[in-house]
């Protein structure tokens, strides 16, 4: 095999220089020698020749030295040259190390993650991978197939699509934010941005994408906030605009829209003192303007125009504000309507003096004309006379025909009212059911105007097709014969209107001194009542419950006693109305209902299976404590329920029906017994029977037939009887006075009877007693 010819290089003009003086050298050396040779030269001339080699060789020398002190300061040159490059490579490498540490450490300050993908493996490189994802790098070696599984699914189909247009060159730069599961488990938010460096030279297919990743997190919930904060404010009830320093309106929310009527079109980017709807108060806005100079806001009322011309009250909050590089200043307003508050106030006002329900004056305003009206009759010494009454049984009318038309009924009682009394000072709702009026009148033309006024009242009213005839209990005190003062005048009138309802209603009662006196003495009874409960001195007697068909005692009633340290024996008459109206029922009936499951349950434990009934107020019912109360009762004695019975009033029933029939319930499903007591005296409605889950049916002693009663009581007992008996309920009469009475009840199958003929109300100790010798017998 041939070797191929390389080319010579062409000798220098030194290299020509030492050829051609080694040849003549060479050449005086070679005539020389052959003069020698023939001896034809002289001395002289051989002398001659015989130098010339060493002047040849004194000229080499010279010229060699002459090209060694060049070479040298080549070689210099070349030293210098190299030394000045080492440290130009140097001071360049000092220089590119500082570019790369600067620029390392300002990647590392923007938290920017670099990635280079190759896509021909799918292999990445990725620099602050665990800062950003929370893995190793080598936990997630490929960037699209390991990384799907983490993208949100919501942002990935985004992440793709995108990353697709930038691959095959639709777009030139790719970028794209997304969520990704974090290894924490928390979704972070990354924004990505890359661009395809190499791509195959024919099929142009992406080989090679270089990009940056960076953690958003943080940006992007600044950004959320600030998209719920711009929510909230475009939602905000509140009109906002915002005015820029040159005077243009450049942002209403949707408020300012709503409220003024204008559209956005209408204001944006229109000059603020030219537009319509602050033209209203173009002088107000000089003055708010020169105010926000100095000290930055302002806040009032003012009366502005809606596009439709309707005036309307607007209350304004204005603040001065700067914003930008060059802190341009900028003008925010927020208003809101004051019609509807407007509207409100006058209501509020109106609810203040007025009863919503009747129109007439309330309570407030009542005392406030009573005020200024006794204050006038100081000076011109006119009396008055002041009428206080209220509807009698109207919570009767109430229940029985709902309250919708209870409240209607109030309303035509105000009508007749104000038609009656025309000319009265003042007419006033001033409770439930309860009016007041104040007539500048004698007590003579008093009485006279309450006359009429009750008279009137008894007109029949016309409800649901229904005819009412009211009665009415009218308290009367007059000014001055009876006092000089508001609040006693108030009181005295208020007296005499109880003497009435406890006489019965339906009539007029002036105030006396016998209503005076009667009022302290109920004072001390009352505070004599509250003592005797703190102090738990009422005690309980109970009469026994016959049962007719075996003659044994199988229950009680449980009845309070009340011994006065004082006046002695207080009737029940007497103290439980009292309870009633001073709030003390619901503590007297707790400690009678302690004092009665005790009672039972002693019993119990000697042997005596005594079902003791225990009367129960309304006001019990309402507390909606009864069946805690009970409970706690029946636990605490371990008293059996079915030895307990509370017996409850038509009209307590009726005082709200569905909270008793829920309270009642209740107590059945525990296997407390339920009674109905004084049933024919009240309501006496069948319909109420079937709603309530009852037991015992008592009759009251007025239907009981008695040598001077008439057949149709016994025909209304037998009726009862079988009423009660066909509803699954026992029948127990009380008030049974007389052994003829006994046997009838027995011949009508009445189940129970109790009354003086068996036993008089007696301690729990005589009770005892009692059982004791029954069983001896």
């Amino acid at each position: 095999m041939t070797q191929p010819l390389q080319t010579r290089k062409a000798p220098d003009g030194r290299q020509v220089f030492l050829l051609l003086l080694t040849a003549a050298l060479l050449a005086t050396l070679a005539l020389w020698w052959l003069l020698l040779k023939t001896s034809a030269l002289s001395p002289l001339l051989a002398l001659l020749f015989s130098s010339l080699p060493l002047v040849a060789l004194a000229l080499l020398v010279l010229r060699l030295r002459q090209e060694q002190q060049q070479l040298v300061s080549l070689l210099e040159e070349r030293d210098q040259a190299l030394e000045q490059a080492q440290q130009l490579y140097q001071r360049s490498t000092g220089e590119l190390g500082d570019q790369r540490r600067r620029f390392s450490q300002a990647i590392e300050a923007s938290r920017l993650g670099l990635w280079d993908w190759d896509l021909e493996t799918d292999s990445i490189y990725h620099s602050h991978f665990r800062e950003i994802f929370g893995y190793e790098e080598n936990e997630i070696p490929h960037f699209m197939g390991h990384l799907q599984p983490l993208v949100h699914p919501d942002d990935y189909p985004r992440l793709r699509q995108t990353l697709i247009e930038a691959l095959k060159g639709h777009t030139a730069h790719f970028q794209c934010r997304f969520r990704i599961r974090h290894k924490s488990g928390e979704w972070r938010w990354l924004e990505d941005h890359g661009e395809v460096v190499d791509r195959h030279e024919k099929t142009g297919t992406a080989r090679r994408m270089l990009g940056t990743r960076r953690d958003i997190t943080e940006e992007q919930e600044k950004d959320d906030y600030l998209q719920l904060a711009w929510r909230a404010f475009e939602a905000s009830a509140e009109a906002t605009y915002i005015v820029s320093h040159d005077s243009r309106v450049i942002f209403v929310n949707q408020a300012f829209v709503d409220i003024t009527g204008y559209s956005r079109q209408d204001i944006l980017n229109q000059n603020f003192w030219t537009l319509p709807c602050f033209a209203e108060s173009l002088d107000t806005y000089k003055a708010i303007s020169r105010s926000l100079r100095h000290e930055g806001r302002w806040e009032g009322e003012l009366q502005q125009k809606r596009q439709n011309g309707e005036s309307y009250p607007q209350w304004l909050r204005v603040v001065r504000v700067t914003s930008g590089f060059r802190q341009d200043p900028y003008t925010i307003g927020i208003f809101s309507d004051m019609t509807q508050r407007r509207a409100v106030e006058a209501r509020l006002t109106y609810l203040a003096q007025y009863d919503e329900l009747t129109g007439l004056a309330n309570r407030s305003q009542f005392y406030d004309r009573m005020h200024q009206v006794i204050s006038q009759v100081r000076l011109t010494g006119d009396p008055l006379t002041l009428l206080v009454f209220d509807i009698d049984r109207f919570k009767a009318y109430n229940n029985s025909l709902g309250h919708h038309a209870g409240d209607r009924l109030l309303r035509l009682v105000a009508e007749r009212i104000s038609g009656v009394l025309p000319d009265a000072e003042i007419i006033a709702r001033t409770g439930s059911n309860e009016f007041a009026v104040l007539l500048k009148t004698t007590q003579h033309q008093g009485l006279i105007a309450a006359t009429e006024l009750q008279e009137q009242l008894h007109q029949p009213f016309y409800l649901d097709h229904q005819e009412l005839r009211l009665t009415l209990s009218i308290g009367v005190s007059c000014y001055p014969e009876h006092t000089h003062e508001l609040q006693v005048l108030v009181n005295q009138a208020d007296q005499a209107r109880l003497r009435c309802k406890t006489l019965g209603g339906n009539r007029i009662q002036v105030y006396n001194d016998e209503i005076r006196q009667s009022s302290l003495e109920q004072l001390r009874l009352e505070q004599d009542l509250r003592r005797a409960l703190e102090e738990r001195s009422i005690s309980v007697y109970f009469q026994p419950k016959l049962e007719l068909i075996t003659g044994e005692i199988r229950a009680a009633e449980a009845l309070a006693r009340w011994h006065h340290p004082e006046q002695g024996n207080i009737p029940p008459s007497v103290f439980i109305p009292l309870a009633e109206r001073t709030g003390l029922i619901d503590q007297l009936g707790l400690l009678v209902l302690e004092l009665s499951c005790e009672q039972a349950a002693r019993w119990y434990r000697e042997g005596y299976n005594i079902q003791v009934a225990v009367n129960i107020a309304a006001q019990q019912v309402e507390s909606g404590s009864l069946v805690r109360q009970v409970d706690r009762l029946l636990t605490e004695h371990e008293l059996p329920a079915r030895l307990l019975e509370l017996e409850l009033t038509e009209s307590t029933l009726m005082e709200d029906a569905e909270a008793a029939i829920m309270e009642m319930q209740s107590l059945r499903n525990r296997g407390v017994s339920l009674a109905i007591d004084d049933f024919g005296t009240g309501y006496s409605s069948l319909s109420y029977l079937q709603r309530f889950p009852l037991d015992v049916l008592k009759i009251d002693r007025s239907f009981l037939v008695s040598d001077h009663g008439s057949k149709n009581q016994g025909t209304l007992t037998r009726a009862i009887i079988a009423l009660g008996h066909g509803l699954g309920m026992q029948v127990v009469a009380e008030g049974v006075e007389e052994t003829e009475q006994l046997e009838e009840l027995k011949l009508l199958g009445c189940d129970f009877a109790q009354g003086f003929v068996i036993s008089r109300p007696v301690p729990a100790a005589d009770f005892t007693q009692l059982l004791q010798n029954r069983k001896s017998d």
